[in-house]
């Protein structure tokens, strides 16, 4: 027995300070951004179901005190508390030198918006109200942003001081102030009032909300502390999510500061998942392509002063996702099935392409595909061939799965799928330096013109120009060289490789002596047996920004002329020092000669491709703008609806369609003539255009019809934005005809919807509008 009892007595001596070391926790902070309310629920749920405990954390959760001036950012970097909740504020401190960690984002979408009255239905209605907190909403980075784009400043409303009541908009002594849609839309509704939202996100400022962060210093001394109470975190929200009526009872029972009903809770617990938007976006995760974005926001803004921590946003974010967030879960397998890409080029097609002597992929297309592989975070391997008529062979037989750039045409969607353009570029014809400059392409009848097999504009040319003797060539060298040997009497090809050749290799030999209407126009290209490689190589595409690829292009395409010396003298005898003495005179002149007739050359050159791009730039005007009215036509909607329907079918944002019908206009034509007709029909369009976001799509989508596509707006707000333009017409005084009305029919995205049947339903919405009388805008969803 006294043995037992010894060794009982050994095991608790060894086991006490194990337990005292466990029962022991290190007590550690949180502050929250406002007061206690279900937008922390993932925070409770990791108190109050022992996430934290498990690793050995004492979370102290506190109440932001909304009355204080200091910033908690300054509190976390004094020290003072470990980790905290913010805006994406946090993105402007760092890059304007506070060093904070940025270790995990929960709302993918901004709760705060803008109410107002009934009668106030856009930023420009805001001019002269009465706005409750209006000088700090202009401090409000998505705020300004939207306000900006009306011309709105402080001078422009009255400012009424923050209450942070929404019983003063509700009694309407005041006519907009800043709400959470999260709760305090609840009381909105539960006091029957009348109201529109304002929200920024609706004119493009998109920013992170519910942001956990923490210090630098903090993360450097405890990196594995901070990790874990990211990852505990991240169970308590998914637990919280998963059981929102559990969270409601705990934060009535422990943190209910407020004094919110369970029905409200359980209304913010609702809106809250639909912010979290878990079915795309990982609980937590952080996008440092949108984290990005929202940096060159506060660039352009002039907020951050330097920008030297731009492209250190990785040491910022916390396990950042660097793969592309959009990818589908068939996408992802698509790709761990490939284990590797594999890419055909041009071997020889400089300044966009080659496959230099080490064998390796350089030119403009290189940049593009070195993106993709940070990106995708995966290989894409080069696949070396001698010819483009090789690679086009090896592409046809699946030996490689993307072409990096190549003219889309029925022969190539046999077996490709083609990604948007990429480069359009002139094609111009090289000759001799003496031939003087071809204003008219049938001038050269029965001219010998050289262009490369197989190049997508070849059979284009042949059929539009027969008169033209146009012969075959292997590669672009092989064309100018039989130029300059007189075997050819020119040579088609793009500008930018005209000019590139010119440069490098035959500089004062050959001249760009005409212009071709056509365009080369180059996409991507993806095997269209895999049809998942084309939409991941499209999305990564679009995410690719219009200054990055201006930099690319111009980065390679840019044209420079340098005069080339010629040192080719032969010393024949220190006996003919006198003949040597004329021969450098002579070989000087020409020199001078070469060099005047380059920058001819030159200025020829620059003065050819500003002419193209004039013409070019009209034409395309001409292409998508309805003649009569200036706005965008038929052929241009479509496409922009498209765009639309792919971007929100990615995206999950909502867009939105107004049909808009001239009401008797038939009536207008017949009793004042169409010249008359003509002119209300442009004076409507005016009016359709002057309250429009910059982001609206403005178009005559034929007669007296006209079509307006709204991005990022949903179904509330376009009602608001049709019944707000329905009024504006009818109180319009149009020349001649006086006053006149209009019907529309109005709809919004669903995640089902092609181009025909958004269509269609707009156009029932517009038929059932008229037959209501007419002077009416009908909503069908």
């Amino acid at each position: 027995m006294k043995t037992l009892f010894k060794t009982f007595f050994f095991f608790l001596i060894l086991l006490l300070p194990y337990t005292y070391l466990m029962a022991k926790k290190t007590q550690v902070t949180l502050q929250l951004s406002w007061l206690h309310q279900f937008e922390y629920a993932g925070y409770y749920a990791a108190k109050e179901k022992g996430y934290y405990d498990n690793i050995g954390l004492d979370v102290i959760i506190k109440e932001m005190n909304y009355l204080r001036k200091d910033s908690v950012i300054d509190d976390v970097l004094a020290g003072k508390i470990n980790f905290a909740i913010s805006y994406s504020s946090i993105i402007e401190r760092y890059l304007n030198g506070d060093d904070l960690v940025f270790i995990a984002n929960f709302l993918k979408h901004s709760p705060l918006v803008l109410v107002s009255q009934e009668g106030i239905r856009l930023p420009s209605n805001i001019r002269g109200k009465r706005f409750m907190g209006g000088s700090d909403a202009l401090r409000n980075t998505a705020f300004h942003l939207m306000l900006k784009q009306f011309g709105i400043s402080k001078d422009d409303f009255i400012d009424v001081p923050q209450t942070f009541s929404i019983n003063d908009f509700i009694e309407k002594r005041v006519d907009v102030t800043s709400i959470f849609l999260t709760n305090q839309v609840y009381k909105l509704n539960k006091a029957g009032a009348k109201y529109n939202i304002i929200n920024p996100e609706n004119y493009g400022a998109e920013f992170y909300t519910n942001n956990l962060f923490t210090s630098k210093a903090q993360y450097l001394k405890y990196p594995n502390r901070v990790k874990a109470f990211k990852q505990a975190t991240i169970k308590g929200w998914r637990y919280a999510l998963e059981n929102k009526e559990e969270l409601v009872d705990i934060i009535l029972k422990k943190y209910n500061s407020q004094n919110k009903s369970r029905e409200e809770l359980l209304f913010e617990a609702n809106q809250i998942e639909s912010l979290i938007v878990k079915s795309v976006y990982p609980l937590g995760s952080i996008n440092l392509s949108r984290v990005k974005r929202i940096a060159d926001t506060y660039v352009q803004m002039g907020i951050v002063k330097k920008q030297s921590r731009i492209d250190k946003l990785k040491e910022f974010v916390l396990e950042p996702v660097t793969n592309n967030p959009i990818l589908t879960k068939k996408q992802k397998k698509y790709l761990e099935k490939k284990k590797e890409l594999t890419l055909c080029i041009d071997p020889n097609w400089m300044p966009f392409e080659e496959i230099d002597k080490k064998g390796r992929h350089i030119g403009l297309s290189s940049e593009y595909f070195d993106i993709f592989r940070k990106e995708l975070g995966f290989p894409i391997t080069l696949v070396k061939t001698e010819s483009w008529t090789q690679t086009l062979d090896y592409l046809r037989t699946r030996r490689c799965d993307i072409l990096s750039l190549g003219m889309k045409t029925k022969d190539r969607e046999e077996y490709l799928n083609f990604s948007a353009p990429v480069i359009s570029t002139p094609l111009v014809l090289a000759t001799k330096p003496d031939i003087p400059f071809i204003d008219n392409i049938s001038n050269l009848e029965g001219r010998k013109i050289g262009i490369v097999k197989d190049y997508s504009f070849e059979k284009t040319l042949k059929r539009k120009y027969p008169f033209l003797d146009f012969v075959s060539v292997k590669s672009v060298d092989d064309g100018l060289l039989k130029v300059i040997n007189g075997e050819l009497f020119g040579f088609v090809g793009a500008l930018p490789i005209a000019a590139y050749k010119f440069q490098e290799s035959y500089l004062g030999q050959l001249k760009i002596a005409a212009k071709f209407d056509e365009k080369l126009v180059l996409s991507m290209g993806f095997r269209n047996d895999e049809p998942e490689l084309s939409m991941i190589f499209s999305s990564l595409l679009s995410q690719i920004a219009p200054e990055t690829r201006d930099y690319i292009y111009n980065k390679y395409v840019a044209i420079s002329y340098e005069s080339r010396k010629d040192y080719a003298l032969v010393i024949y005898t220190i006996f003919f020092f006198v003949f040597i003495i004329v021969f450098f005179v002579y070989w000087n002149r020409k020199l001078r000669l070469q060099k005047e007739q380059t920058e001819k050359l030159l200025y020829e050159l620059k003065l050819t491709e500003k002419l193209l791009e004039e013409k070019n730039e009209k034409l395309e005007k001409l292409y998508i703008t309805d003649k009569l009215t200036n706005i965008y036509n038929r052929q241009k909607l479509d496409t922009e609806l498209e765009k639309e329907i792919y971007r929100s079918s990615r995206t999950g944002y909502k867009f939105s369609l107004i049909l808009i019908d001239i009401d008797h206009f038939k009536e207008v034509n017949d009793e004042y003539g169409h010249q008359v007709g003509d002119k209300v029909l442009i004076e409507f369009a005016k009016v359709l255009g002057r309250d429009l976001r910059r982001m609206d799509v403005l178009g005559r989508w034929g007669g007296e019809e006209f079509l307006i596509i709204c991005p990022y707006t949903d179904e509330k707000g376009v009602q608001a934005k049709a019944e707000y333009i329905r009024e504006s017409i009818e109180k319009e005084i149009f020349p001649y005809i006086g006053k006149k009305t209009a019907s529309f029919g109005v709809t919004t995205f669903r995640h089902t919807d092609t181009e025909e049947t958004i269509l269609n339903r707009a156009d029932k919405a517009l038929y059932e509008a008229k037959n209501q009388g007419r002077n009416k805008s009908v909503f069908l969803i």
